[in-house]
């Protein structure tokens, strides 16, 4: 049980003088029906296309008895609906300006059990990296490189996945902030990453950017680590 994980944003520090945070559940993504139907199949060996149609009976089936006022038992958890709002008398009507119908959602025990064993990590301090080099492969020369030879990059918390298109390695325009060339990773763990530069960059004075999830999942926001006044040669 340790894939629930969260980060901390600070909210206030109005109370006693303390500063405060708010947790937030960073989600491994949201499975829709097609995907929900393929991992059914995948675990009972039924068709996909008969868990598709079953998922959206079922669907359909919460909705309408939902609508007829039943509170439905899904083992796990039970939904229904709510109202909000204040009534200023014993006979006073449903104003929609004023109360709202809301759907609820009440675990059972089952779920209250497996919950209990769960331990969230706190990954908020993990979600930095830094840059302690940039070096040219070749000349080996610092924060000065060849716009065609290897460029190997080396800090701490680096390591990035070259199937996320927000994470990489880029040359950008030192005043603007555009990207002006996108490296090639070839190679990255947390410490040393390896690129080139698939189109070598005019010759100029860039700002470098890494951005990773130093191994994170992909719902997480990519941490940044900027290094100025890389030069770039002919």
């Amino acid at each position: 049980m340790d894939n629930i994980i969260f980060s901390l944003t600070r909210v206030s520090d109005a109370i006693a003088d303390k500063t405060l945070y708010r947790a937030s559940v960073q989600t491994n993504g949201t499975l829709g029906r097609d995907e929900l139907a393929k991992r059914l199949a995948a675990s009972t060996k039924q068709a996909v296309s008969l868990w598709k149609y079953f998922l959206d009976a079922l669907s359909e089936e919460i909705m309408t008895q939902l609508l007829a006022g039943y509170r439905i038992n899904l083992g796990q958890l039970t939904t229904g609906f709510a109202i909000r709002g204040a009534f200023m008398s014993e006979d006073e009507p449903f104003d929609p300006e004023r109360h709202q119908l809301v759907a609820t959602v009440r675990t059972l025990d089952p779920l209250r059990s497996a919950m209990s064993a769960v331990r969230p990590e706190n990954v908020t301090l993990g979600l930095s990296c830094s840059v302690a080099a940039v070096m040219d492969a070749v000349t080996k020369r610092l924060s000065e490189v060849n716009g065609t030879n290897r460029v190997l990059i080396q800090g701490q918390k680096l390591g990035i996945s070259p199937d996320n298109p927000d994470e990489g390695v880029w040359l950008a325009d030192p005043k603007t902030g555009d990207v002006v060339a996108t490296a090639t990773v070839e190679r990255s763990d947390s410490q040393t990453i390896d690129c080139v530069f698939a189109e070598p960059p005019e010759p100029g004075v860039y700002t470098l950017v890494v951005s990773c999830r130093n191994g994170m999942r992909e719902s997480l926001k990519p941490a940044v680590a900027k290094v100025k006044n890389v030069v770039v040669k002919a």
